[in-house]
């Protein structure tokens, strides 16, 4: 008996877990340094965990975050521990700069919603990639179960970047809160000297 596929065809996909190589994180790191804009939608960020860096930013000319949840205090607190810590302090302040040369937009729906997260990644004006699935850059992962995700070429990447649009058009901007906020913790924090070796 012949059954119809009810596969799309939308292009090949790459399973990611958090024992290969590449993991999560490399593949961000990579497909962000040939990435001219990214549309990013998670639930929420942990600054703790972003260490994006200057040279896979260095061609992005724009960011643009979805959250469905921002907490003011527990952002405020965050930052302001990280701050404290000279090594650490560096992801702040460079999200804080994304903000000010308005390379970074966020903006928040919570009354929307998405599932799972995912990130676009655009060249020349086409989306090419899409990363879908838990958004940890920590190592080692938080969690002893699997932490899945995959990596979507071509058409499935298109469609992603159609979907966060429009939600996106829905949301409202935060990008000067959550610059407020960051600048604000900044100038309370108390830098704990590091240790001499």
């Amino acid at each position: 008996m012949h059954h119809a596929s009810a596969l799309p065809g939308t292009g090949p996909a790459t399973l990611l877990d958090e024992r290969g190589r590449p993991d999560f994180r490399d593949v961000f790191g990579a497909c962000l340094a040939r990435a001219a804009a990214v549309e990013v939608a998670v639930t929420r960020v942990r600054l703790a965990t972003l260490d994006l860096t200057r040279s896979e930013l260095a061609g992005v000319r724009s960011i643009h975050v979805l959250l469905t949840e921002v907490n003011a205090i527990t952002l405020d607190a965050e930052a302001r521990v990280l701050h404290a810590h000279p090594g650490r302090a560096r992801h702040v302040r460079l999200l804080t700069r994304l903000l000010e040369e308005g390379r970074l937009h966020v903006r928040c729906a919570p009354l929307a919603g998405w599932s799972p997260d995912f990130t676009v990644f655009h060249e020349s004006g086409t989306a090419f990639a899409c990363l879908l699935g838990f958004h940890w850059f920590q190592r080692p992962y938080p969690h002893r179960g699997p932490a899945l995700a995959s990596l979507h070429e071509g058409p499935a990447a298109a469609l992603a970047s159609r979907r966060f649009r429009e939600v996106w058009e829905q949301a409202h901007d935060i990008g000067p809160a959550v610059w407020s906020i960051l600048a604000r913790a900044r100038a309370r924090a108390v830098v704990i000297p590091a240790r001499a070796g």
